[in-house]
């Protein structure tokens, strides 16, 4: 499939914000909104972002209609989420990734979203970004090499040319298109129309409060479903309190030696994305190098038109 990125952000451009995935506080979401317009944005809050249904965000079809609309509004020109937690997975059957995929359009988010950001790359072709919520790490304050990143990748297509990673598993160097995100989500993607295809990619994996032996079991999970089978090389975030009851890394590092042992590719881990620390922004669908000898996964290509 074509990938499709989307035109740049420009300084005044509106962000729409949406909330696919569980219900929001308001007052994160009021801070997270303030900071993206101290930055130079005008911000739109969807009609339906402060919704409660159990708890979502709202009912499945109210999510999924706010989603289209600011997805498909011209005068929109970025779609950040306000939280994941849990529900994005719902409304893939409801979205049509045939009309996203000719109004490309940045979408920015992680954790649950997930499930949007890659099918939203293998579906409709679109460039995604991995990156920070806005009553997330908006609300709580985004370093400044971070948040720097982030919009000149938005801005310009490349931010930091390339992200170190602190400890090399296998070393290699391979390229490909980056996909991934959290662990558990993709995980549960499997056996499902909407289960991710990670061949000739470069694979990111992160996740938070896992204990070692249920990082072992998904890891498990996509190397007996074949997933794991067919990749140009792995790259793990922090994986932020997943060191089990020991907080000692040894134990998680040769769970993840150990899934992988059987494959040539390189494989590293560290890298600073997705949960805890600064949660650099990740430009899924766009070409990158993984160099495990370096350290460092490398940006390739612009990521916005």
């Amino acid at each position: 499939m074509a990938i499709h990125k989307p035109p740049r952000l420009n300084p005044g451009d509106r962000i729409g914000i949406v909330s696919p995935a569980a219900a929001v506080q308001a007052d994160k979401l009021e801070e997270g909104c303030l900071a993206l317009q101290q930055c130079g944005f005008s911000v739109q809050v969807g009609a339906q972002a402060l919704q409660r249904d159990r708890f979502f965000a709202g009912t499945d079809q109210t999510r999924a209609e706010e989603l289209t609309a600011m997805l498909t509004d011209p005068s929109v020109q970025a779609v950040f989420c306000s939280r994941a937690g849990y529900g994005s997975g719902r409304l893939l059957p409801m979205l049509d990734f045939t009309t996203f995929s000719r109004q490309p359009k940045i979408f920015v988010g992680y954790s649950d979203v997930t499930l949007l950001l890659n099918a939203f790359v293998q579906r409709a072709g679109l460039v995604c970004f991995h990156g920070p919520l806005v009553a997330g790490e908006f609300a709580e304050g985004l370093s400044a090499r971070s948040s720097a990143h982030l919009f000149n990748l938005l801005a310009h297509g490349t931010g930091e040319e390339y992200l170190p990673f602190s400890t090399t598993l296998r070393t290699g160097v391979a390229e490909g298109p980056l996909l991934g995100g959290c662990l558990s989500v993709l995980v549960a993607t499997l056996g499902t129309p909407f289960a991710f295809d990670p061949r000739g990619a470069i694979l990111f994996l992160e996740d938070t409060g896992e204990k070692p032996y249920r990082i072992d079991r998904m890891l498990v999970q996509l190397k007996q479903g074949g997933v794991l089978e067919h990749l140009a090389g792995v790259v793990f975030g922090d994986m932020q309190e997943c060191w089990g009851t020991e907080d000692d890394p040894t134990l998680l590092l040769s769970v993840i030696a150990d899934a992988f042992a059987d494959y040539s590719y390189p494989v590293g881990f560290g890298l600073p994305a997705g949960h805890g620390g600064e949660n650099f922004a990740l430009p899924l669908g766009t070409r990158v190098r993984l160099d495990a000898g370096q350290q460092q996964l490398v940006f390739l290509e612009s990521a916005v038109t």
